[in-house]
């Protein structure tokens, strides 16, 4: 009966979220301080490890049983303390390590999938923790197991390794199994995609104080030695790459004071709110006879994500449930007669600073950037994440939306994230040549051409803003074989790719003839100015892009673009058709027509629609489209974007509708590269009607900052230049009208009377343009009355 309740709870808990008002809390802001400096730029290393003198341990019994906690002990004595130590460590599946009882590491090691057969390694430098004299070393292993899931590979066998120059794990290590931890056989489990477990523990087996230095392990086994570093069946072990993840400490809920120290009488479900959508772990002190349950879960739990349940001990006892979930209301089942000290969280995330922003007099569109950004934030964590509740799954089109967001609010340590996909996409490509959607992946096998054809367009992106050359040159080959696994017919448009999963968007009507050849073009244009970049060699790239040209040109009718696929034109179709490049400007006003009118996109190609209102210049489209798509999700009590346009839809946290936070900053701020890398950038803004605009952008030259004002015909723009860049500056200008930069006239009655580095363009479709030269870090301040 219990595991009943305890199941339709989390079904309420869903509902109640998912009906919940739209009042509460109508404008969302994130709370954080903008780094003073941006992170200096940097690649990832994906070469493996080869010289390991560690060995993997497990205990005795062979290390192949599913949902396992291993706990693994070794005493170090030392003379003196380095000043460095770095340990190199790895699992199947996750550890946690503490020192001297200490922790060192709060949930370490990446989920496994460089390669089909390869796992990650962590460096993690561990002299802060070390004394002279005797130290003793602690890691609490959890392996899962599990054959199928779309986040992670298994190895197939529990292992753990350890190198801090001559402390190696082998065995000399004691290791002992916690039983305490149980596999929860509830009908609340998490989502079959997902290789993590619910957290069941009952503390009546609880080992004890075992991280304690002074804990006793003498009765406990030594470790059995299972291979020397780069062995069967973990393979090869490459650096993570990305930032170890960052711990926030425990925290209060808004709400916990009310009910610190209450005991009630009967089973009681309390919730505890957290002020945003968050990855966590949760936590409890309470007061209780032994064998009592308490069930922990969120909103999220009914889609699939993992839930904690917790049996009582005898007396005053505390646990934090270390399997992370996200939400923002966590929800305890109390029995009755359990006294309540405390509860906590503690979020964790990826290690990344919020570092860009963006504010205007229209509060629904702040509030739309802020949760674009929170959604975003949450969706990272081994791996960019299509939702971090039901899949956890690097979904690449997800990837694609989500590492433009990066490159308007946060630092370069995001990047690292991408770089890390982008190097497991190519470290399982097949035999056959293609590309996978979803990687790393066990069990299954996805390749949806669509999405693919995006994340090569968006490799180019990439490249765009950090100026990346050798990541676009190592991307290449494998790009190059994959475009050729499509074949043209002999109507000039490519012969249909279906893949493993024939998907071209969410949503009714899709024009699956126009988007694909529209990606496809979109595709052979990225993968031509690759090869120009790298001097690589283009092969008949051109060629495929004059044979589609010529086909699509097909497509167009008095009404749009549409093939015999749809009875009206779809506004996907006529976006990708302006973002490809296949739109000529003199069939524009058709397909904003279609733009205005036509709303099937999904949250997920909304994006592009945007993008294309964006370089059709139609910007007051664009804002309105964006607001009446946005309205429920905007005005929705929640910190997190949905999957697609109702919340019933799927989950309450997904990225791929974070889109509208790129196109404020980088249209109506109008902050972009002109060049790659920002070597030279453009702040062209288009203020829709929006008053005032304030944006930050991270670039990898440093903080672009703009501060822009509209007030009927005057217009004001302050800009923050960083070191190293050119900028070519549009300020909004109409005849008779008098430029000033930093109070003095600069241009006026059609002559430009000169500045320290700056030179005139000319006057340009209702704009003054002006360059920056490359050089020092410069604020300028123009006027234009």
């Amino acid at each position: 009966m219990s595991r009943i309740i305890s199941f339709f709870m989390a079904v309420i808990s869903f509902f109640s979220a998912l009906f919940g008002n739209e009042t509460g809390r109508p404008y969302f802001k994130n709370e954080y301080t903008i780094p003073e400096t941006t992170e200096p730029y940097s690649r990832i290393d994906t070469s493996p490890k080869t010289d390991w003198t560690a060995n993997f341990i497990w205990d005795s019994s062979g290390g192949t049983e599913e949902n396992v906690w291993m706990c693994l002990r070794k005493t170090v004595d030392l003379s003196s303390v380095p000043e460095t130590l770095n340990a190199f460590i790895s699992a199947d599946s996750k550890y946690w390590l503490y020192i001297n009882g200490k922790n060192a590491v709060f949930e370490g090691g990446a989920k496994r999938g460089p390669t089909p057969g390869g796992g990650y390694y962590d460096t993690v430098d561990i002299a802060p923790y070390l004394k002279a004299g005797t130290n003793v070393i602690c890691a609490l292993v959890w392996y899962w197991g599990k054959d199928t899931s779309f986040s992670s590979t298994d190895s197939g066998k529990a292992g753990f390794i350890f190198e801090a120059g001559d402390i190696i794990s082998d065995s000399s290590w004691k290791a002992r199994r916690d039983i305490a931890y149980k596999t929860d056989t509830s009908l609340s489990k998490p989502n079959y995609r997902l290789p993590e477990f619910n957290i069941y523990y009952d503390a009546r087996q609880e080992i004890g104080d075992w991280l304690s230095p002074g804990f006793d392990d003498s009765a406990w086994e030594n470790a059995t030695q299972c291979g020397k570093g780069v062995c069967a069946p973990w393979g090869e072990l490459y650096s993570r790459g990305i930032p170890l993840l960052k711990d926030y400490g425990l925290k209060d809920y808004e709400n916990s004071s009310d009910y610190k120290g209450r005991t009630f009488l009967f089973n009681r479900t309390v919730t505890l709110d957290i002020p945003y959508n968050a990855q966590c772990t949760a936590y409890l002190k309470v007061e209780a006879k032994a064998g009592k349950k308490i069930r922990i879960l969120t909103e999220n739990t009914w889609l699939g994500c993992v839930s904690d349940i917790y049996i009582t001990k005898d007396g005053e006892q505390e646990f934090e449930a270390l399997g992370w979930f996200n939400g923002e209301h966590i929800t305890y089942e109390i029995p009755s007669g359990v006294k309540i000290l405390e509860l906590k969280y503690r979020e964790t995330g990826y290690g990344t600073e919020f570092s860009g922003n963006f504010e205007c007099e229209n509060e629904e569109l702040n509030s739309l950037w802020q949760k674009s950004l929170r959604t975003l934030y949450v969706t990272m964590r081994d791996n960019y994440m299509d939702c971090p509740d039901r899949e956890r799954a690097q979904w690449w089109g997800d990837v694609t939306n989500e590492m433009a967001m990066t490159m308007y609010s946060l630092d370069s340590n995001a990047y690292l994230l991408y770089q890390k996909g982008v190097a497991s996409m190519l470290g399982h490509v097949s035999e056959d040549k293609v590309l996978q959607t979803v990687v790393p992946v066990s069990g299954d096998y996805f390749e949806l051409p669509v999405q693919q054809l995006a994340g090569i367009c968006g490799f180019w992106t990439y490249y765009l803003y950090t100026g990346d050359v050798d990541f676009i040159n190592q991307v290449y080959d494998a790009c190059y074989d994959y475009i050729h696994l499509w074949t043209i017919g002999g109507n000039h448009l490519v012969n249909h790719r279906a893949g493993s999963w024939d998907w071209m968007d969410w949503g009714n009507y899709a024009d699956v003839t126009a988007i694909e050849n529209a990606w496809y073009y979109g595709a052979l244009s990225a993968m031509l100015n690759i090869a120009e970049v790298t001097g690589r060699d283009s092969g008949d790239i051109g060629e495929r892009m004059n044979e589609i040209k010529t086909g699509y040109a097909s497509l167009w009718t008095d009404n749009g673009y549409k093939s015999s696929d749809v009875l009206m034109p779809d506004d996907r179709a006529n976006a990708l058709a302006v973002v490809s490049g296949l739109a000529g400007k003199d069939q524009y006003d058709v397909i904003t027509s279609v733009l205005t009118k036509t709303k099937n996109a999904s949250p997920y190609m909304e994006y592009y629609v945007l993008e294309a209102l964006c370089r059709m210049d139609k910007y007051e489209e664009a804002k309105d489209r964006m607001l009446q798509r946005y309205d429920k999700m905007i005005k929705e009590d929640y910190s997190t974007l949905w999957e697609g346009w109702t919340k019933a839809d799927g989950t309450m946290n997904h990225a791929w509708s974070g889109g509208p936070l790129v196109i404020m900053s980088k249209y109506f701020a109008g902050v972009r590269p002109a060049e790659a890398g920002y070597s030279e950038f453009i702040i062209k803004p288009q203020m829709a009607g929006l008053g005032k605009v304030s944006c930050v952008v991270p670039s990898v030259k440093g903080y672009i900052k703009v501060y822009e004002t509209q007030s009927g015909v005057s217009f004001t723009l302050n800009a923050e230049v960083p070191g190293g860049a050119a900028a070519e500056i549009y300020v909004p200008y109409a005849d008779g009208q008098t430029v000033k930069l930093c109070g003095s006239v600069i241009y006026e009655n059609g002559a430009f009377s000169g500045a320290d580095g700056i030179e005139f363009d000319g006057v340009n479709d209702g704009f003054a343009v002006f360059s920056i030269k490359s050089g020092a870090d410069r604020s300028l301040s123009f006027e234009v009355n």
